[in-house]
């Protein structure tokens, strides 16, 4: 028993005894009738599948049955036609629905044009059941991307308001932060603050990867720093302060592997020693180097050390300078190498140290005096980190 229901509206009642005697003998359910208005409607509740009549009716027949059968249904029609012009017979083809058969017809011949209508028939209903999964699921996926967008938003603004103000002005020193994200959330930080009056930590680092993973790591390293620094402050501990950021990076790295983040970052922490003019600081794996900018020359700072993260044990050796009384120190996440046009490191690395030896002390002139004006849709986060003595001597 076949699930499709026919209709037949034929007015030649020879054909349409025909029809009907073959289609039950293989047991369609089928109504028959001369037109729409001799339908006995108490034998058609349901909206018929398939349709046979006479070629040029089925416009008046489908607008009939649309009135009839207000939802939007499948109807196959399958038009009978005797010898016609060749185009007539084309353009009955090409029309929606539609399909043509012969007569006069033999039992093989309809029953084909009734299983390609059916099957049609079918694949327009599974099409329109895929259609509508499809736009729920889009409705669904634009709901929740709507909530996603709106909760890296949130976190946007709450890393934002977690980074150090920028610029802090103390003559004679000047320190600026600047993070350009290339998502909503970065995996860039740069972090400073003062101790003790004397001191002035700060880091910046990259974590490795983007999103939401990456920024939670920040906010780790932020809050660790805050914790250690705070108990040196309550303990007046200046012997400890005079070794930072000796074992910051350990720790970091230990609280990493404990709590086994699949992450690592690469980083440059250091402590200014304001009375002295010294700077202390420690290496992981950071690219491009912290430049080193006094009297027109810029340079890279020397050192090396592995990145954060990676291994349980590691060391970071920490290094000494002594500073000049003018200088501006510059630090940036690898994501400035991305935007700079060279092929290779080594040409990125001279075009830095050329462009940035008479740069302002000012965090806003440095990206655009590496010709990188534009920050939105960049391919990965760029952060900024500026250390000046000597160009702001007032408020």
């Amino acid at each position: 028993m076949t699930d499709f229901r026919i209709l037949i509206l034929l007015r030649d009642s020879l054909i349409r005894d025909l029809a009907v005697a073959i289609l039950r003998q293989y047991d369609y359910e089928v109504v028959a009738a001369e037109s729409v208005e001799h339908l006995d409607k108490d034998n058609l509740v349901t909206s018929p599948d398939i349709v046979l009549c006479a070629l040029g009716q089925m416009e008046s027949i489908r607008s009939k049955l649309a009135q009839m059968f207000p939802r939007k249904q499948f109807i196959q029609f399958v038009q009978l036609f005797r010898e016609q012009p060749v185009d007539k017979v084309i353009d009955a083809f090409h029309q929606d629905n539609s399909d043509c058969l012969q007569l006069p017809f033999s039992d093989k011949t309809l029953l084909l044009s009734i299983e390609r209508a059916g099957e049609r028939r079918n694949l327009i209903a599974r099409n329109m059941r895929s259609r509508k999964r499809m736009e729920k699921a889009r409705g669904e996926l634009e709901r929740n991307l709507g909530i996603l967008q709106a909760d890296a938003q949130a976190g946007r603004q709450m890393q934002q308001s977690l980074l150090p103000h920028s610029p802090v002005v103390s003559p004679p020193y000047y320190v600026a932060q600047q993070i350009c994200p290339s998502l909503y959330l970065s995996g860039d930080f740069v972090n400073y603050l003062t101790a003790l009056d004397n001191f002035l930590l700060f880091y910046l680092l990259d974590v490795s990867g983007h999103g939401a993973s990456s920024a939670f790591v920040t906010v780790m390293v932020r809050q660790l720093m805050r914790r250690i620094v705070r108990r040196h402050v309550m303990e007046k501990d200046v012997k400890a302060l005079d070794k930072a950021p000796a074992g910051f990076l350990e720790r970091i790295n230990q609280v990493m592997n404990d709590n086994e983040l699949d992450k690592h970052l690469t980083m440059f922490a250091g402590a200014l020693n304001k009375k002295k003019n010294t700077l202390r600081y420690a290496i992981g794996a950071q690219l491009p180097m912290p430049i080193l900018i006094t009297e027109g020359k810029a340079s890279f700072l020397e050192g090396k050390g592995r990145s954060v993260g990676l291994f349980p044990k590691g060391e970071w050796e920490v290094y000494d300078l002594q500073l000049p009384e003018k200088f501006i120190l510059l630090a940036f996440s690898d994501g400035v190498l991305e935007k700079l046009p060279m092929q290779s490191l080594k040409e990125k690395e001279a075009y830095m140290l050329k462009r940035l030896a008479h740069c302002s002390a000012d965090i806003d002139k440095v990206l655009p005096r590496l010709g990188i004006d534009e920050t939105h849709n960049l391919p990965d986060d760029i952060a900024v980190f500026m250390l000046a003595r000597g160009y702001h001597e007032s408020l």
